[in-house]
């Protein structure tokens, strides 16, 4: 039996892209950042696409596009912050996958998202840290449902985190 995906969840800011770039290439396998690929896909930035088409437009785009990925084997898919909103998505990334949350303190989060909130189109305007209070306790149990594994990241590097995945997933079947 071949071993399943690595997925990674959390909410933004938690650093589940730059997690999964570094276990890829620990484990020698291909890296997918959902929200690079419906970048890509769509020729424009993420903030455009909310801002010209809306959210939904855009979470039908993130379905296409986890629906695509997860069909690969042995990759890491770093997924967007609001990937669980959509059962579906779980659904789908289950099946070849192992999700791991990257589960941070509210303190964590703001501070890593400070120097990029404007990039964030859920996070726009004037008083951004109660929309994020407000988008990470909206989320925050279906984080929880939608992982087989939680990892907090408080006061970690990167070796730190993804050294606890990859434990983990080393003894996944």
């Amino acid at each position: 039996m071949r071993k399943k995906n690595i997925v990674l969840i959390g909410f933004m800011g938690t650093g589940k892209s730059y997690i999964g770039e570094y276990i890829a290439k620990k484990l020698d396998m291909r890296f997918y950042d959902t929200d690079n690929i419906i970048e890509k896909d769509c020729k424009c930035k993420i903030s455009y696409i909310f801002e010209k088409y809306g959210e939904n437009y855009f979470r039908r785009v993130e379905n296409k596009v986890v629906s695509e990925i997860s069909k690969k084997e042995k990759v890491v898919i770093s997924t967007g912050g609001g990937i669980v909103l959509y059962k579906s998505n779980v659904e789908i990334l289950k099946k070849k996958g192992i999700i791991f949350l990257l589960d941070g303190s509210f303190n964590t989060i703001i501070n890593n998202l400070y120097d990029d909130r404007e990039k964030r189109p859920l996070l726009k305007g004037t008083d951004w840290k109660k929309k994020a209070m407000q988008l990470f306790l909206s989320r925050k149990e279906l984080y929880y449902n939608s992982a087989d594994y939680i990892i907090n990241i408080d006061n970690k590097n990167k070796e730190d985190i993804a050294g606890e995945i990859i434990n983990i997933y080393s003894f996944q079947k």
